[in-house]
C-alpha cells in the first residue's frame, strides 16, 4: 500500500517541475499575451474513473499545445484533440499553454477549466473499499491559492464499506509535491465493536498545509480499508487539483457565461417530437413520458445520487431494515424487513399531501399497488410486471394476474400480496419468495408503476376500483370487479382523466404538478404548494419547468444557443462540433457519463399487419411473415455496417467523442450480470457477401418487398443509418426496397400492440426500469415481453406458420414452392429455440433474484446465445449519457450525481427538483 502510494508522489512532482519551466518562459516573454486563446473544452465535465475522456483544444495552425492535466501530469499536443483518462475520480482542474519554438506565447492559466470524474468501482470492491472525498476552499472560494498561504485540506469518505469485518484502516494525503501524510482514523476497532461511524473519521481534520512554490498540486487522498478477519486491505483514492499562484504564474478559474435568462423558470428542449404516450405511471413505458412521472408522483423510496444500490425514503419516512423486525415497536415506527426477506414494512411519511390538498396515506400507497398489478398485463407493455413478479406466486410477467371473471384465486392472490394499517399509517408487501432490499427498492423507486397515486382522485374522475367484494368477503364478486378493471388497462379502454391529467384538481402526489399540457408540444410543470420543506433530499422546488418537444434538432439546438432553452437533450451526434464551440464560449457545459443503461436496436416484427402497414403508405408491400423466416433476419444482420455507423454516422472516430460502444445481446455493462460478446458466438459482423448467400439460402430472395424502416422523428443519425443499411440491402437483392421513415416515439410505442404492428423494423431502445438482468431479458426476449410479442415472437405462430408453409399453401410472388417445406422446418426448430430460451430466462431470473449470481450467470448466457442466433435484434450501440445545460444550471447539493442516475440521466430525463438554476 506505502509503496503505491509513494509512486504516485514520485509522478506527482513533475508538476512543480513543469510549472517551474513554465515560470521561466512566461517572464521571458513578460506580460504580452501574444495570442487570445479559449479554455480548453472538454467533453464532458462529469467524466468516469478509467474512461476515456476528450480534450479539445482551440489552438491554431503550427502552435503546439502542452496541456496540463491536474494530476501531475502534463501532455504536448499538435492539433485540436487530445484523449486522457484519469485512473482516480476527483475533481482536476486543466489548463494549456501554448507553444512555438520551444517558446510559450500565451496560456489559459487564468481560465482553469474544472472536470469531474466519478467514481468507477465494480459491485465486489464497493463491499471492500471507501470512495474518499476532499474539501477545500481557497481564494472567492475557488481552489486557487497564493504561494505560502495555509490550504485547510478536509478529509473524508461517502460511506465506509460495506463488507462484512471492513472497516477504514488509514488515510493517506499526498500533496503531490513529495510528501505524504498519514492520519489514522480515532477508533477503528471501537467501530467494528459500536457500528458508530464517527470513529471511523479522521484523527486530523482539516489537515493544514502550504505550498512554496507555484503550480499545479495534485491532492491525492488514498483510504487504506482492512477486513479485520483476514488482515487483507484495499484501497481507494481521490484527487482534487489545486493551483498555486505566484505574482510570475496566475491562477483563476474561467468565468462561465453566467447570464440568468426567466430567473425562477427552466425550459427545457427535447428533441424529441410528439411528447409522451400518457402520464398515467401504470400505463406509459417510454421515456418521454417517465420524466414527468419522475417529477410529478411519490414513490416510497429513491434512487441517492447516481447510485443504483442505495436508497433514500421518499413518500416511505424511512428505509426500512432487518434490524427493525425483532421489535414490534419499531417495526411500525420505522419500517422492517423480516429476517428471509419476503416481508417489507413501510411507515408512510405524515403530513403528505397531494397538489390538490387531498392527503396521502398507507390507503393511497395500498390501493396503488392493487391498480398497478391489475394493469400489468396492459398492450402495449406496462409497468406493473416489475412489482407483481414479486407479489403473485408463479406469475409471468406482462400479462393480467387475472385471467377471468370467476378467476377468485387471482383477486385473493392480489389481495394478499399487499395490506395497509391507517393507525400505524404502514403498508407491509408480502412477497411471494426471498427478495432482497436493493432488488425490491429498485422496482419501489420506478416511477413507472411504484408511483404513489390520489386514491380519492381517482374514484372522483372515475378510474376507481370496485373493492366492494373485498369489503364484503365476496371473492367472486371481486374478481368481477378486478377482471373488468384490467380491461381498461389496455390502449382504447383508458381513462383520459388520468392518461392526460392536468391542473390543480388533479392528483399529484410529488414535488410538481401538471399546469399545463399542450398534446404533443410541451408541458408545463409547476410546485406542488402542499410539498413539505423537510423532506431530507428532496427540496420543494422554486422553479416552474417547461419541457418543450421540438420538432427537429435544429429547433431544439438554436433554442438552446440563443439562449431560449436552458437545457437541451437528445441532439443527434453530428451537433456535438458545434456544442463544443459553444462550451469554449462559455456559453454551455456538456456532462458525459456511463454507465447510461441504455441500448439501441432494430427490431424485426415477424407478424407484421400489412393493413396498418399500407395506412403509412398504399405502395408499401411485404408478407406478415418476411421476417419470420430465421434466415432473412440473419442476412439482413450480416448487411449492417457496425463499424461505419459506430465511427462515422454516430462519429466516435469522426467527432472524437466517445458516444457510446457497439454491443451483442441484451445484458450490458452496468447490471449485476453482463456477459460480453466474446462469449457469444455468432454476432453478426458486416459481411454482404455472407449475406446474400443467406438470402439465397432462405428461398425469400426473389421475394419483392417495399417497406419502411421506421426512425423516431428529429433522430437523424439513425435516419442516416437506415439509408446506409437500405442501400446495402438493395444492393445484395434488388427485389428489396426499404426506405427511412420518421414516425414519433408516441406513435411507434402505440404501434406495439400484438397483431396490430405494422411497422416490419423500426428503431428502438430499451432502458432499464432497474438495474438486474431480468429486466432486460424479461422486456426484450419473454414471450409476453414488452416488445417480443408485439413484434410476433410467439411460439404457437410460429408452430401454425410452420404448418402452413410444410402443407406447401403459400403463394406469394417470387416464393417457389419447393423451398416451402423447408421454411416450414425452419419456423419449427425456431419455436422449439425460442421455448428454451424462455425456460432458460424463467429459472435465471430466479436464481438471479435469489441472489445466486453463479447460477444465473450461467443461464442468462444461454439464454443470451440462443437469443443472438435466433437474431432477434440488429444490436447498435450501447450509449453514453450526455447532459447539455447552460453554465448557470447546478445540481442539487452543488453535485450533479443527482443528474446522472443511469434510471433517468441515462436517459436523457431529469429529476427537476434536484436542478438549481443560477
Amino acid at each position: 500500500m506505502r509503496l503505491k502510494v509513494l509512486a504516485i508522489v514520485v509522478i506527482l512532482v513533475v508538476v512543480a517541475a513543469l510549472a517551474a519551466s513554465y515560470v521561466q518562459h512566461t517572464r521571458s516573454q513578460g506580460s504580452r499575451t501574444v495570442l487570445q486563446l479559449s479554455p480548453p473544452a472538454p467533453s464532458t465535465y462529469s467524466a468516469v474513473a478509467g474512461q476515456q475522456l476528450s480534450l479539445y483544444i482551440p489552438s491554431p495552425a503550427g502552435y503546439s499545445a502542452e496541456v496540463f492535466l491536474g494530476n501531475g501530469s502534463s501532455v504536448t499536443v499538435r492539433g485540436d484533440y487530445l484523449t486522457v483518462s484519469y485512473r482516480w475520480p476527483g475533481r482536476y482542474l486543466i489548463y494549456y499553454a501554448l507553444m512555438k519554438g520551444g517558446r510559450v506565447v500565451a496560456s489559459t492559466s487564468q481560465e482553469l477549466i474544472e472536470v469531474l470524474v466519478t467514481p468507477n468501482v465494480s459491485g465486489r470492491l464497493s463491499q471492500e473499499v471507501s470512495v474518499p472525498v476532499i474539501a477545500v476552499s481557497g481564494l472567492n472560494g475557488t481552489p486557487v491559492f497564493d504561494v505560502g498561504q495555509r490550504v485547510s485540506v478536509f478529509i473524508g469518505y461517502l460511506q465506509p464499506p460495506s463488507g462484512q469485518n471492513m472497516t477504514i484502516y488509514k488515510y493517506f494525503l499526498s500533496l503531490g509535491n513529495g510528501t505524504t501524510i498519514e492520519v489514522s482514523p480515532r477508533n477503528y476497532t471501537a467501530y467494528l465493536e459500536t457500528g458508530n461511524y464517527t470513529y471511523l473519521r479522521p484523527s486530523e481534520d482539516p489537515v493544514n498545509v502550504s505550498f512554496s512554490e507555484p503550480g499545479l498540486y495534485p491532492l491525492t487522498l488514498t483510504i487504506e480499508t482492512l477486513n479485520v478477519s483476514s488482515g487483507q486491505t484495499f484501497n481507494y483514492s481521490y484527487t482534487q487539483t489545486v493551483a498555486v499562484e505566484s505574482r510570475g504564474l496566475r491562477f483563476s478559474m474561467f468565468k462561465l457565461d453566467v447570464d440568468l435568462p426567466n430567473p425562477g423558470t427552466i425550459v427545457v428542449a427535447k428533441n424529441v417530437p410528439g411528447g409522451p404516450f400518457s402520464f398515467d405511471p401504470d400505463i406509459d413505458y417510454g421515456n418521454i413520458g417517465f420524466e414527468v412521472l419522475l417529477n410529478v408522483y411519490s414513490t416510497l423510496v429513491e434512487y441517492f445520487g447516481a447510485n443504483t444500490t442505495k436508497f433514500i425514503p421518499m413518500a416511505a419516512e424511512y428505509i426500512p431494515t432487518v434490524g427493525n423486525w425483532s421489535n414490534v415497536t419499531a417495526r411500525h415506527l420505522y419500517g422492517a424487513i423480516s429476517p428471509n426477506y419476503t416481508v417489507y414494512v413501510f411507515k408512510i411519511r405524515p403530513g403528505l399531501r397531494a397538489a390538490n390538498g387531498d392527503p396521502i396515506t398507507a390507503y393511497d400507497v395500498w390501493y396503488s399497488v392493487i391498480r398497478d398489478m391489475l394493469c400489468a398485463g396492459g398492450t402495449p407493455g406496462t409497468p406493473g410486471w416489475i412489482l407483481t413478479q414479486y407479489l403473485i406466486p408463479n406469475y409471468t410477467p406482462f400479462t393480467f394476474v387475472v385471467t377471468s371473471p370467476n378467476d377468485t384465486q387471482g383477486a385473493e392472490e392480489i389481495v394478499n400480496a399487499i395490506t395497509y394499517d391507517n393507525a400505524t399509517d404502514t403498508v407491509t408487501f408480502h412477497l411471494v419468495r426471498p427478495v432482497g432490499p436493493v432488488a425490491f427498492f429498485d422496482a419501489l423507486a420506478d416511477p413507472q408503476g411504484g408511483s404513489i397515486l390520489d386514491a380519492k382522485w381517482l374514484e372522483e374522475v372515475g378510474d376507481g376500483i370496485n373493492l366492494t367484494g373485498l369489503y364484503d368477503h365476496n371473492m367472486t364478486q371481486l374478481a368481477e370487479a378486478f377482471y373488468s378493471y384490467e380491461q381498461t388497462c389496455s390502449e382504447g379502454s383508458y381513462n383520459t382523466a388520468v392518461q392526460w391529467p392536468s391542473g390543480t384538481s388533479a392528483g399529484f402526489t410529488g414535488p410538481y404538478y401538471i399546469a399545463v399540457y399542450t398534446p404533443g408540444q410541451s408541458v408545463v410543470l409547476k410546485p406542488n404548494p402542499y410539498w413539505p420543506t423537510n423532506i431530507t433530499y428532496f427540496p420543494r422546488p422554486n422553479d416552474t419547468v417547461i419541457i418543450e418537444w421540438v420538432k427537429d434538432p435544429t429547433t431544439a439546438y438554436e433554442l438552446f444557443a440563443s439562449g431560449q432553452a436552458d437545457i437541451v437533450t437528445n441532439l443527434p451526434t453530428s451537433y456535438i462540433p458545434r456544442l463544443l464551440q459553444l462550451e469554449s464560449q462559455g456559453k454551455a457545459v456538456i456532462y458525459s457519463f456511463s454507465p447510461s443503461l441504455l441500448e439501441w436496436f432494430f427490431a424485426f416484427n415477424l407478424q407484421v399487419n400489412e393493413s396498418l402497414l399500407s395506412q403509412l403508405n398504399p405502395a408499401y408491400h411485404i408478407p406478415s411473415w418476411y421476417f419470420a423466416n430465421p434466415l432473412v433476419r440473419e442476412a439482413f444482420a450480416y448487411a449492417f455496417n457496425y463499424t461505419e455507423y459506430i465511427d462515422d454516422i454516430v462519429g466516435n472516430v469522426k467527432y472524437h467523442f466517445n458516444f457510446g460502444s457497439p454491443y451483442c445481446g441484451a445484458l450490458v455493462p452496468g447490471l449485476d450480470i453482463y456477459i460480453p460478446p466474446s462469449e457469444l458466438t455468432g454476432c453478426p459482423t458486416f459481411n454482404l457477401t455472407y449475406a446474400k448467400q443467406l438470402l439465397e439460402e432462405s428461398g425469400f430472395y426473389n421475394v419483392s418487398v417495399y417497406f419502411p424502416i421506421v426512425i423516431s422523428s428529429g433522430d437523424t443519425t439513425d435516419y442516416t443509418a437506415a439509408q446506409m443499411w437500405a442501400a446495402a440491402l438493395h444492393n445484395i437483392d434488388p427485389n428489396i426496397n426499404a426506405v427511412p421513415m420518421y414516425l414519433p416515439q408516441a406513435v411507434i410505442e402505440a404501434y406495439q400492440v400484438p397483431g396490430q404492428n405494422g411497422l416490419p423494423i423500426y428503431y428502438w431502445y430499451w432502458s432499464a426500469d432497474y438495474p438486474m438482468a431480468d429486466d432486460f431479458m424479461n422486456g426484450m426476449y419473454l414471450e409476453a415481453g414488452d416488445y417480443a410479442l408485439p413484434d410476433g415472437w410467439n411460439a404457437t405462430y410460429l408452430e401454425n406458420l410452420s404448418a402452413y408453409f410444410n402443407q406447401s399453401r403459400v403463394s406469394y410472388p417470387g416464393l417457389s414452392p419447393s423451398v416451402e417445406p423447408e421454411v416450414g422446418k425452419w419456423l419449427w426448430q425456431e419455436a422449439v429455440e425460442y421455448i428454451n430460451m424462455n425456460n432458460t430466462i424463467g429459472v435465471a431470473n430466479y436464481y438471479d433474484i435469489a441472489g445466486n449470481y453463479t447460477g444465473a450467470y450461467e443461464l442468462y448466457r444461454q439464454a443470451e446465445q440462443e437469443a443472438v442466433s435466433l437474431y432477434m435484434y440488429v444490436y447498435t450501440i450501447y450509449q453514453n449519457a450526455l447532459m447539455v445545460t447552460k453554465p448557470y444550471m447546478h445540481g442539487y447539493m452543488g453535485m450533479i450525481s443527482w443528474q446522472e442516475n443511469p434510471m433517468w440521466g441515462g436517459i436523457d430525463d431529469y429529476a427537476y427538483f434536484w436542478w438549481v438554476k443560477g
